[in-house]
């Protein structure tokens, strides 16, 4: 099968000229060249509308175009189109200006052979082929940047609506829910009254079946006040902007103990290591972990036990990986980043949690025992309230050997700390 010959536009005046060129490629070529001759530049224009060649051979003495104007044009009539300069001119500076208006190569009219000739038009035609695949590839990359552009500006565009509509949406939901709310514990309040209007008038007339029934209404319309306002404090958690600052946790949990009289002795004996690290957190979502690992640990605790607490930090300076903290805990060059960390444990004598359920009792509307009261909210809260403040949430305990519940946070920097 014989190739498909390479095609070449020779802008020569001199018919002898172009038979010489002619007979030289003959023997030199190693492609088949289909040479096709123009004996001025508006011939050569002419043809040049009809495309199809591989390579322009110019002279630059033409009848109607001369020196540095012959491949001016010829460059601006074929832009893609590789050049190959033949001539007679010797002038250094013109050859330095056409190769400069990206002409291929000047080849001077008895100074080059036909093989030199064959391979300044091979080379000529490599080059080119190159050049016009790398613009190809860069305006197709362009064009990718330019559709990528207009996409990322259409993705803003829909992130842009999207965040308004969910927002709106979030909008709707706060109220709705706190509309809920109202509108579920107002019924609530209302049959506690009642039931307790109701026992009084049974306690009356001695009826002890009838106090019981209405004792049962009023505790089961607490336990669904205690709810709604457990979920609704959920959701606020899940939702709401926390601001992370300097929080100074002995102050805080010694605080929370003051302010409540389940937590007083001689009801609870509470323990605490002092001094506890100050962190980054906020306060309100902290106290509200502290008091429900503490209000779970006097819950949770066997008929006739007397309930006690344990309270410490551990740190893990700067720089040490995850995993548990220990006295002789190393540096390690993987975890450089990482800040330093404190671990808050609430050690119990309850009734313990089998390792199956650690998970588990972290779960919303998870209870641990149906014996005890309780929504199944407040441990959801505590890990939602984790993950806010950049921290996490766990426990170490086994059936019958209490609990030791702990939350990790980030160590407040000394140069900000400060006392609540």
């Amino acid at each position: 099968m014989n190739p498909v010959p390479v095609r070449v536009l020779l802008v020569e005046d001199s018919d002898s000229d172009a038979d010489l060129l002619r007979e030289s490629l003959a023997d030199s070529a190693l492609e088949r060249l289909d040479i096709v001759q123009a004996a001025c530049w508006a011939e050569a224009e002419e043809k040049l509308r009809g495309d199809g060649f591989d390579l322009l051979l110019l002279d630059l003495s033409l009848p109607d175009s001369q020196g540095r104007e012959t491949f001016v044009r010829a460059h601006a009539a074929a832009p893609d189109l590789p050049i190959v300069v033949l001539t007679g001119i010797t002038d250094e500076v013109i050859a330095i200006d056409a190769l400069r208006h990206g002409i291929q190569d000047y080849l001077v009219k008895g100074q080059t052979d036909g093989r030199q000739t064959a391979r300044a038009i091979r080379y000529a035609i490599e080059r080119g082929r190159t050049e016009n695949a790398l613009k190809q590839a860069q305006a197709a990359l362009r064009q990718s940047e330019r559709q990528l552009r207009d996409a990322n500006l259409e993705l803003e565009r829909r992130v842009v609506a999207r965040t308004a509509q969910l927002e709106e949406m979030i909008a709707n939901l706060e109220d709705f829910s706190h509309s809920i709310t109202h509108d579920l514990r107002g019924p609530l309040r209302a049959m506690r009254a009642f039931a307790q209007f109701l026992g009084e008038e049974c306690g009356m007339c001695c009826r002890p079946a009838a106090q019981d029934y209405t004792q049962r209404i009023i505790n089961a319309a607490g336990r669904m006040d205690k709810l709604i306002l457990d979920v609704l404090q959920y959701s606020r958690t899940s939702r709401g902007e926390l601001t992370l600052v300097p929080v100074d946790t002995t102050a805080l949990l010694r605080g929370i103990i003051e302010s409540y009289p389940a937590f007083h002795a001689p009801q609870v004996d509470i323990q605490i290591q002092d001094p506890l690290p100050p962190v980054l957190g906020n306060e309100a979502v902290l106290t509200q972990c502290f008091s429900n690992f503490l209000s779970n640990a006097v819950k949770f605790v066997a008929p006739g036990i007397h309930p006690q607490i344990r309270i410490w930090a551990d740190l893990r300076p700067a720089g040490v990986a995850p995993g548990p903290l220990s006295p002789t805990a190393n540096i390690l060059a993987v975890g450089a980043n990482r800040p330093p960390m404190a671990r808050f444990w609430f050690a119990d004598n309850g009734i313990g949690i089998a390792k199956e359920m650690h998970e588990r009792i972290f779960e919303l509307f998870h209870r641990l025992n149906r014996n005890y009261d309780g929504t199944g909210v407040g441990l959801a809260v505590v890990r939602k309230a984790a993950e806010r403040m950049g921290g996490k949430v766990g426990l170490e305990s086994e059936p019958g050997q209490g609990s030791r519940f702990w939350l990790e946070l980030t160590v407040a920097p000394p140069s900000t700390s400060r006392t609540q």
